[in-house]
């Protein structure tokens, strides 16, 4: 009889007694099956190593049904809500069976944690990434072929390895697992290129029976998860993508300076960790810098900060109790806070899915949890752009392509920056060139990267090569009306938003009044009596407070006009050639009296002092 498993504090449990226990469950769970054939672990097998190997006494709704499909080696596609165990799925199955469960997962940082939570329960998982020094996957890919994992992680660049790809007739995998398989769809709000080609990497892998997961699928998504990965007769489990404890609001804004009125309210009727998603940067730090005026502060989060600040940020903010982050929507996947009282989104995002899929980082923790979008209709304009260059056309990077293979050897002397330039791009949100990239690199047309400095065409393309989806005025028309599938939702005033979102994912219809949205019920009401007021910094050193010492959190004392001669701090002198305002932020063109060029200047940030007009 295999002995409770020791579910107390990690520390105290020997790794190798973890490791001989989870041995003996196997061994003893095989050994109960009268035939090979008996060995898809009956129910009260798989509730065994639920409550021993996991330390969990019951299971979600829906795990219990999909982890047996997997131990009978059925396909399974599966959408769960965001936090609703959906790791469980192909973590169970991979403890129970022998053989290795080779885990497809889009972030390195995301399956690194996944890997080390597994590991610190005694679970034999690993990963193989980019991030790793190459002798580190070796060791790892060797362990792999030793049969020293149950679980291997790997995102879907690994498959373009050839030392990956050679080995995978000899890693033992009985089981597929693609997380976050919406990816996979040409349709779908988070498409990667990489994850269309799975199918001929499972059938590389021969065929073994495949789990999908994701907390975001439509009818059609689901469909084509099914089609591109070759799946056959799956069992598709499809449950409700949101949940009871979360408030869903929307709320109308007519003006840049409103939105702002309105999101430092909320911030301050709400205390506890939350995010505020914002489309554009300059935005997100517009957002930062008012809002430190009134005296909330915020932690930033976007693709400007380099990676170590952005791991600093982010692990800040899973160690707070009531922190705020600003960020785009580069921040949220793999971030596994159970605490997160509100998700309030300060521009529309592209699609449903994709709002969805962020407000499920909510609440987690069961507790009631606030969900609000703040709809000002100029940023509509800014996700058809979004869109327009999320759809390159063929002639588009067939052209990326012709300017790499133009510049030959020199390619290597280049940057990212050098292509958009040769291109013309002259807005760098423009991510139209990246989209391109990957595609070359997924058709393998080239390989290496600008930042190693080893990029290189290895062979000619074909436009023909491209799926015929793509760079289609089809995608883009799909992509649009997607957008206009949010607009619709942001400004029903009628009709339930549980019941919005069940039709569109082709859900159960939710009941017709679900009291939990602004349709249903007092949006005031139900914050008012949920939260306790976020109570303003009361510890700060009054050299934080003073304008000395934190410049970027006042307003300057005096109003600029061109024409203007200045003092920036203690060195630059110039004369303001424009002033430049958006909303209420405000930057200085001034012109260097002494170099003559011209440089930017914030004055809520740098000290600006108006000289007189004798100077």
């Amino acid at each position: 009889m295999v002995q409770p498993y020791p579910v107390g504090p990690v520390d105290r449990v020997d790794p190798n007694e973890k490791m001989l226990f989870l041995s003996a469950i196997r061994t003893t769970m095989f050994a109960m099956a009268s035939t090979p054939e008996d060995r898809d672990l009956p129910s009260s097998h798989a509730d065994s190593i639920l409550r021993d190997a996991f330390g969990l006494r019951k299971w979600r709704p829906h795990q219990r049904e999909a982890v047996g499909a997997v131990l009978a080696g059925r396909d399974v596609v599966v959408t769960l809500p965001t936090g609703h165990g959906k790791s469980l799925v192909y973590q169970l199955p991979a403890v129970a069976l022998d053989g290795l469960m080779l885990v497809v997962s889009p972030l390195i940082a995301l399956m690194e944690d996944q890997v080390g939570a597994l590991r610190a329960r005694g679970f034999r998982a690993a990963c193989l990434n980019s991030l790793q020094e190459s002798s580190q996957r070796r060791e790892t890919l060797a362990a792999a072929l030793r049969g020293e994992y149950d679980l291997l992680y790997v995102t879907p660049e690994r498959f373009r390895s050839p030392a990956f790809r050679g080995s995978l007739d000899d890693l033992g995998v009985v089981r597929l697992a693609v997380d976050e398989a919406h990816c996979i769809s040409a349709w779908g709000h988070d498409f990667r290129p990489d994850y269309s080609r799975l199918g001929a990497y499972r059938e590389a892998l021969g065929d073994p029976p495949t789990i999908a997961l994701t907390a975001t699928a439509t009818a059609r998504v689901t469909r084509e998860i099914v089609e591109s990965l070759r799946l056959r007769d799956p069992l598709i489990v499809r449950a409700g993508i949101e949940r009871p404890n979360l408030f869903f609001a929307v709320r109308t804004i007519e003006s840049r300076d409103e939105r702002l009125d309105h999101l430092a309210d909320r911030l301050g009727s709400i205390d506890g960790p939350g995010i505020v998603y914002t489309s554009l940067i300059r935005d997100l730090e517009e957002f930062h810098v008012e809002l430190a005026r009134r005296g909330i502060e915020t932690l930033v989060y976007h693709g400007k900060l380099s990676t170590s600040e952005r791991q600093a940020m982010q692990d800040r903010f899973m160690t707070s109790e009531r922190s705020i982050v600003l960020a785009t929507n580069a921040f949220g996947m793999g971030v596994d806070k159970a605490d997160i009282r509100f998700v309030i989104h300060a521009q529309i995002p592209r699609t449903l899915e994709a709002w969805t899929q962020e407000i499920g980082r909510a609440g987690r923790d069961g507790r009631p949890s606030f969900c609000e979008l703040l709809y000002f209709e100029e940023d509509l304009a800014i996700q058809q752009t979004f869109v327009d260059w999320a759809n390159p056309s063929i002639e588009y990077m067939m052209l990326v392509y012709e300017t790499l293979r133009g510049w030959g050897e020199r390619v290597q002397t280049k940057d990212l920056d050098d292509l958009r330039a040769e291109l013309l791009v002259k807005n760098r949100h423009d991510n139209r060139v990246s989209i391109c990239l990957r595609w070359l690199e997924v058709l393998e047309v080239t390989a290496g990267s600008f930042e190693g400095h080893d990029l290189r065409v290895v062979r000619e393309l074909n436009p023909d090569e491209f799926p015929e989806w793509a760079g289609s005025g089809e995608k883009r028309d799909h992509d649009l009306r997607a957008l206009l599938e949010m607009l619709r939702f942001a400004k029903e005033r009628e009709r339930c938003r549980r019941q919005l979102l069940a039709d569109h994912f082709d859900l159960d219809a939710a009941p017709d009044a679900c009291g939990r949205c602004d349709v249903c019920a007092s949006t005031d009401e139900f914050v008012a009596t949920s939260f306790e007021r976020r109570q303003a910094p009361s510890s700060l050193r009054a050299s934080e407070r003073s304008n000395e010492a934190s410049p970027s959190h006042c307003l300057p004392d005096v109003e600029f006009e061109r024409g203007d001669w200045v003092e920036v701090g203690k060195g630059l002198r110039g004369q303001i050639v424009r002033v430049e305002r958006t909303g209420r932020s405000v930057r200085l063109i001034i012109q260097d009296a002494t170099s003559l060029e011209e440089c930017s200047i914030d004055p809520r940030r740098r000290r600006v002092r108006r000289l007189p007009r004798s100077s």
